[in-house]
């Protein structure tokens, strides 16, 4: 079983734990691993496991290029840790391995041999170990701003996560938009998203731009939780936890 977690400036947008023989990771929604970005070749990396069953990384003639512990590689064996760049996005990886039988043994016991006249080599016996002094945990109260959230936009036909961290977002098809979408019309710096006073706003940038929000036609929209926005072949939902 491998794990691979996705992040984008440095934050994790998602997990995927997987055992397949090979992985794909690209801009395309039929890759294993998909990310929605222009900086992400089509179909950009292959992952596969060799006779030993170790994962070899394959870059598939992407146009930026596939990076590891920040090395530019065209095919490498990936160890547990390592951490493979994409365009903006960090993917590190890991190897779940099964418990092995030393961590499965109970720390509180200890290797006993016996004389041969019992008939056994040795055993694994429980020590009595002195009671243990519980700490005292005092809880601190937590302390948030007027309108802290965890604000974030999660793309329904992808499944992909935006986390609405700055104050201001860019959405459309620029290689420098936060967020990318495509579609008819659609252009770098299509929406944006503003962190205001009063809550989190969505604005049509462009001059005949237009948006969706829950099935309306709108220039800009205050979001509330589980609004449902359309812009060009992309649906979002946005959700706020806070």
């Amino acid at each position: 079983m491998a794990k691979f977690i996705v992040f984008y400036n440095g934050e994790p947008l998602k997990t995927y734990d997987l055992d397949e023989p090979v992985i794909s990771i690209g801009r395309l929604p039929e890759n294993t691993i998909s990310i929605a970005n222009m900086g992400v070749s089509r179909r950009h990396v292959k992952i596969e496991e060799d006779a030993e069953r170790k994962l070899v990384l394959s870059d598939l003639n992407s146009l930026n290029g596939t990076y590891v512990n920040g090395k530019k590689v065209r095919k490498v064996m990936l160890s547990s840790g390592d951490k493979i760049t994409i365009g903006k996005y960090m993917i590190l990886y890991e190897e779940s391995n099964a418990a092995n039988y030393a961590a499965s043994v109970p720390s509180d016991s200890q290797i006993v041999s016996f004389p041969p006249a019992y008939g056994l080599a040795e055993a694994r016996v429980p020590v009595q170990q002195p009671p243990r002094t519980q700490p005292v945990s005092v809880p601190i109260p937590e302390q948030k701003s007027e309108k802290e959230s965890n604000a974030v936009l999660i793309e329904t036909n992808k499944h992909v996560v935006y986390k609405l961290d700055k104050p201001v977002m860019t959405i459309g098809s620029g290689e420098n938009d936060d967020i990318f979408v495509s579609g008819f019309m659609i252009g770098e710096g299509q929406a944006s998203i503003e962190k205001k006073s009063d809550g989190i706003q969505i604005t049509a940038s462009k001059m005949m731009g237009k948006i969706k929000v829950n099935g309306k036609s709108v220039r800009s929209h205050l979001l509330e939780h589980k609004d449902r926005i359309e812009i060009g072949s992309s649906t979002f939902r946005f959700m706020e936890n806070g």
